[in-house]
């Protein structure tokens, strides 16, 4: 794989001083940080015309973000070196747009990538340490289809995923097995039908998945159960 340092002259080992903090990222891809004071005097946050928040996190300013982009590549920083336009902050390429947002603070438990095609693929997250506090990591995850979103697995938990057929299926994470290429394919655990495509994929709490225990797949891959009984797939946000 490919590394490219994109802050030299950054020290791993910097003092930096930690306090919580909120996070919030717009689909235009502007990020904001924000003290818990400050949001408790002002909670609405000023966006462009047509712009709005996709995610929200509360965390603190030693949090290092990894931002997966369409174009298969990670950008890693901490979350005290940002703000602004993340585009030109982290220096993406023309056409290149945040995909998922994963906050670490140790690098571990697992990263789950879900592919349009039906393919999940689980890695470890510290394949993505890296020694540096900011670098762009090519061959982040697999080329092979367009990446739905990656979700963070601190423990085994339960995934719905959604397609375009309206069909909903349920598995346990623990089903996979972990691959320490970044960019394997995964395996095949939705199966679809023509030019269908998974467009969604949701961490359930136990209590959420046995009230969609009838979307539980007995083995995988499967096709899933019709949806009838949940909300239509709209617009998916990264929180």
């Amino acid at each position: 794989f490919c590394e490219v340092d994109l802050q030299a002259e950054s020290d791993p080992t910097m003092d930096i001083p930690d306090y919580p903090v909120h996070l919030f990222l717009s689909e235009s891809g502007y990020f904001k940080k924000i003290s818990p004071a400050s949001l408790r005097m002002n909670a609405e946050q000023k966006l462009k015309e047509d712009d709005r928040i996709i995610a929200h996190w509360e965390t603190t300013n030693r949090t290092e973000l990894l931002f997966f982009t369409n174009q298969q590549q990670v950008y890693k920083t901490k979350s005290s070196l940002l703000g602004d336009y993340i585009p030109a902050k982290l220096g993406f390429d023309e056409g290149e747009f945040v995909v998922s947002v994963i906050l670490t603070n140790d690098y571990s438990g697992m990263l789950l990538f879900v592919y349009e095609n039906g393919k999940v693929a689980k890695v470890p997250l510290q394949s993505y340490a890296t020694k540096t506090n900011r670098k762009k990591l090519a061959n982040a995850y697999s080329d092979k289809s367009p990446l739905v979103t990656a979700l963070p697995l601190p423990e085994e938990q339960n995934v719905l995923l959604r397609s375009s057929g309206n069909r909903a299926l349920l598995f346990q994470t623990e089903e996979l097995l972990p691959k320490t290429a970044r960019n394997t394919q995964g395996v095949q655990v939705m199966t679809l039908k023509g030019k269908q495509v998974v467009l969604s994929a949701e961490l359930l709490t136990a209590e959420q998945a046995e009230e969609r225990k009838r979307y539980q797949a007995k083995t995988l891959p499967a096709l899933g159960a019709l949806a009838k009984d949940l909300p239509d797939v709209g617009q998916m946000t990264l929180a």
